[in-house]
């Protein structure tokens, strides 16, 4: 492992040893100058108790930014800035107050060295400086992390586009004669095998809608749904009574807009992984409400389920690899996965129309 490697290394709440190093270096050289200003301005005689004192301060100032940065940049991340703004007023306060008074009980255990409750006044300042410098330079940084993962977010949605647009005109390569084919298939077909016929204009539809929607981004989920249905309906024919299918859709949700393709995967895997092994086969229950100015997508069968760790299910399958990407990237929200009582529960969320 190279060394930048090792300063990339994650350590606790998603912070890397290099940010850990460059925070601590900040405040050690905060100390380490404020004591050459105190040993030249006052010029003291012995000058180890003023070193002793400020490796104090700076242990107490690391000691009390951690919860203050947890709250702020874990549990209120999400929070506007105006709150945060706020809730920094007041932990400005506790901050310069419980650092003041335990630092002035911690120096006056010292040989040679007196806290002067005179000057508290300027300890308090020089301290409630440090805090807004300190937190500055947090929120300054946490902003440029945001950009450019923002930056890089937008560059593999451009990728992922350019890449279905390839993709998009491959399909585009005479695709009228697989529909042409279909159709002179379907025409060949005796009326006493109308089924059949009907199966082949559906898989035709599949095909149709499949190459509709690679030239779009975007399409509302009650044409998603639809496709489903459709193949749904084919894949029943291979199934037959060992599959039932559940649909809890809620009638506002239809014209939100979603990307195309986004259910096909979760449902195939569903199927052929969770269904497809059992004798008596099982349900698939696909369901989308509205929560919270949320369409929460749900996608669930009573199959076998995983006994492995379910975050692999994303690192084998490409479907469900590529349909987490795309989730991800384009809403910055994680495809969740968990067991029911059998089977497992594939669910998303994206913001409604």
């Amino acid at each position: 492992m190279t060394f930048k490697e090792r300063l990339q290394k994650k350590v606790k709440w998603n912070i890397t040893r290099g940010e850990l190093l460059a925070w601590l270096s900040f405040t050690l050289f905060w100390s380490a100058f404020f004591y050459i200003v105190l040993i030249f301005s006052y010029h003291p005689q012995n000058k180890w108790p003023h070193a002793v004192s400020n490796i104090i301060d700076a242990a107490l100032k690391i000691i009390l930014t951690i919860p203050i940065w947890w709250l702020l940049f874990r549990k209120l991340k999400h929070q506007s800035i105006a709150l945060r703004l706020l809730v920094h007023l007041i932990c400005l306060a506790i901050f310069c107050t419980i650092w003041v008074y335990t630092y002035a009980k911690l120096i006056n255990c010292l040989p040679h060295i007196v806290f002067d409750y005179g000057t508290m006044m300027w300890d308090i300042y020089v301290t409630a400086f440090f805090y807004c410098l300190e937190f500055s330079i947090f929120h300054g940084y946490n902003f440029w992390l945001h950009t450019r993962r923002q930056l890089i977010r937008e560059q593999e949605l451009k990728e992922l586009a350019y890449q279905s647009e390839i993709k998009a005109l491959k399909a585009q390569i005479e695709p009228h004669f697989l529909f042409n084919t279909l159709n002179s298939i379907s025409a060949s077909v005796p009326p006493s095998l109308e089924k059949t016929r009907i199966l082949i204009a559906q898989l035709a539809d599949t095909f149709r809608y499949a190459l509709k929607v690679s030239e779009r981004q975007l399409v509302p989920l009650e044409q998603e749904l639809e496709f489903i249905k459709t193949w749904l309906t084919l894949e029943l024919h291979r199934f037959g009574n060992r599959l039932q299918v559940e649909y809890v859709i809620e009638p506002s949700v239809l014209q939100t807009e979603v990307p195309p393709m986004i259910l096909q995967p979760l449902v195939e895997n569903a199927l052929n992984h969770g269904i497809s092994p059992l004798v008596k086969g099982g349900s698939v229950s696909i369901a989308c409400q509205l929560r919270d100015g949320f369409v929460h997508i749900i996608v669930s069968d009573s199959g076998i389920g995983y006994e492995g760790n379910l975050d692999d299910l994303f690192v084998k399958g490409i479907g469900l690899k590529s349909t987490a990407q795309r989730i991800e990237r384009l809403y910055n929200e994680k495809l969740q996965v968990s067991r029911n009582p059998q089977g497992l529960r594939f669910s998303f969320k994206i913001p409604a129309a």
